[in-house]
């Protein structure tokens, strides 16, 4: 993206101009989540590398949103973004 702007190529005489503008690639997921099996009482760590760093992410169970908590904590370090589900339950199959 810093590549963009305007360049020029000048011979004295004549000028040509060109506008450049650059798209940035849309994230993507680089490595998808596993699959975890875990007895009762466990920790389980979930977690996933996206193709950008410090990239916005959301964590959802069957469609509802899930937020820092006791039970879930949310860490995203560079590519990786991981949750940890404290103390797991059958309820959180």
């Amino acid at each position: 993206k810093t590549d963009a702007g305007l360049y020029t190529c000048d011979i004295g005489t004549d000028v040509a101009k060109s506008k450049v503008s650059v798209q940035e690639k849309p994230t993507e997921v680089a490595k998808q989540l596993e699959n975890k099996t875990s007895p009762a009482g466990q920790d389980i760590s979930l977690s996933c590398e996206l193709s950008k760093a410090d990239v916005n992410i959301r964590w959802y169970k069957d469609g509802k949103a899930i937020r820092k908590s006791q039970k879930y904590d949310l860490q995203q370090e560079g590519t990786r973004a991981t949750l940890i589900i404290r103390d797991s339950t059958v309820k959180d199959s």
